[in-house]
Parts: structure tokens; C-alpha cells; sequence
């Protein structure tokens, strides 16, 4: 098992791509900290990977309520999950937000205040804080998006917040390594879930589809197994990176 005795923390967990990540690191050895805003949607999430707790090992599912874009809500969560787990070895800063494609000369400074302060407010320092306290380094993983590496018409906030992530994790990946802390950033394309499917609407997600070179988009285990190997020792001289999983639509 390549994450057997770690712990984890997965923000927006709730969510497709949390829940499947969860679900991985678990049949992987891990012990996991569910966090999200919505109570119920975690506990749903808990009782659907019950059965993917190994059974051979000490692995714990730990849910924490958490407001992500509260500094006090971020850094109970963190001592939380210290106190009760032990350890911290990975954070992966997947909560964000998104909304339907609306132009930029439609756009108002509420909505951009709102998407910025939940998708770039992802917990890098009190992730940074605690593994510098604990003494044991760690993998710090962020969710980006290729809409974090060009520009994406219709999307000009997301946009934005998603190519603030980067320069947040290449900036952490500076100060956070002399403490054996690696950052790195995921950025998907078009991912199959719900929240995807309703910022397009049908016609556009037929339209996106076809320019696909692997003729589909990425599915969320597609997601989650590039964030096993990031938590893993198999990247452990990877830091600052870049990794798309996205079937090729941004060519470099």
C-alpha cells in the first residue's frame, strides 16, 4: 500500500472528486480527514467508504465540519485532525467553486469576491504550519484547473482564481521545501460530474466533447489517482509542478 500509516486531509470532500480521492487513499493505507461545509453531504460521504476500510490495517475516517474561508474554522481543523490522528502527511486543498458561463462585461465584484475567497483561500499556510510543527514534511496538493493555464471566455473569474492557485503553490513550494514540504497543483479539463455538466449546459458539453482528442472527459478516478501519487513517496522530489489530467485539450 503506497500511503499505508499516513494521514490525510481532503477538503471538499463531499464532492465527486474528494469522495473518490478519499475512497483511493483509504484502499491505499491511509487514514483520512473528510472536510466540507455541508454536515449531511459528510456524513453521507463517510457511510459510502465505509467499505473501502481496509479491514489489515488502522486506517480511521474522521469528518470535520469546516468553513474553509474562516481562519478560525482552517486552523481548528488542522489541530483537529493532529489531535486525533496523530500525524498530518498530506493536504489535499480540493473546496472550490464554480458558476455558468457568463461573459465578463456581465460579471459583478460580489460574485468575484465570493468565488475568489472560497477557491484561493485553501488553507497552504495553516497546511504549511502544522507539518512544519509536526517535523515530518509532507505533500501539500491543490486543485487547479487547465482554466488555471489559459484563458477560458465565459469563465473570466474561475479563471482568475484558478491561476492564482498556481502562483500560491509556486510560491509555497519555495518557502515550505527547506521543511521537507512539497506543493503541487492538479488541473483537470472537463471533469463527469454534476457541477461541470451544469456550468455548460448540454449543447456546450456535446461541443467540448467532440474536441476532445480521447474522446471523452476525464472521470473523477482520473483525478484521484494522480492526487495518490502526489501524496506518495513515488513524487517525493516533486515540488512546484504542474500536472494536467486533461486528454490533451491544452497542448503544452
Amino acid at each position: 500500500m503506497r500511503l499505508q500509516g499516513k494521514v490525510a486531509v481532503i477538503t471538499g470532500a463531499a464532492g465527486n472528486i474528494g469522495l473518490e480521492t478519499a475512497r483511493q487513499f483509504l484502499r491505499e493505507g491511509a487514514s483520512v480527514a473528510l472536510v466540507d461545509l455541508n454536515a449531511e453531504a459528510l456524513e453521507s460521504a463517510k457511510t459510502q467508504l465505509v467499505p473501502d476500510i481496509p479491514t489489515t490495517n488502522e486506517s480511521h475516517v474522521l469528518v470535520i465540519v469546516t468553513d474553509s474561508t474562516s481562519e478560525d474554522d482552517t486552523t481548528r481543523m488542522f489541530s483537529e485532525v493532529v489531535a486525533k490522528l496523530g500525524r498530518l502527511d498530506c493536504a489535499f486543498l480540493n473546496a472550490g467553486i464554480s458558476y455558468s458561463s457568463t461573459p465578463i462585461l456581465d460579471e459583478t465584484m460580489d460574485r468575484f469576491d465570493k468565488v475568489m475567497n472560497v477557491n484561493v483561500r485553501s488553507g497552504v499556510k495553516y497546511a504549511g504550519m502544522a507539518m512544519k510543527e509536526l517535523g515530518n514534511g509532507g505533500s501539500i496538493i491543490i486543485t487547479s484547473s487547465i482554466a488555471g493555464l489559459r484563458g477560458t471566455p465565459g469563465m473570466s473569474i474561475y479563471a482568475t482564481s484558478k491561476f492564482a492557485l498556481r502562483g500560491l503553490s509556486l510560491t509555497a513550494a519555495g518557502e515550505l521545501g527547506p521543511f521537507g514540504i512539497r506543493v503541487n497543483t492538479v488541473h483537470p479539463s472537463g471533469v463527469n460530474t454534476p457541477m461541470f455538466h451544469a456550468t455548460w449546459g448540454p449543447e456546450k458539453i456535446e461541443e467540448l466533447k467532440k474536441a476532445m482528442p480521447l474522446g471523452r472527459f476525464a472521470e473523477v478516478d482520473d483525478i484521484a489517482g494522480v492526487v495518490v501519487f502526489l501524496a506518495s513517496d513515488e513524487s517525493k522530489f516533486m515540488t512546484g509542478g504542474m500536472l494536467k489530467v486533461d486528454g490533451r485539450s491544452v497542448s503544452f
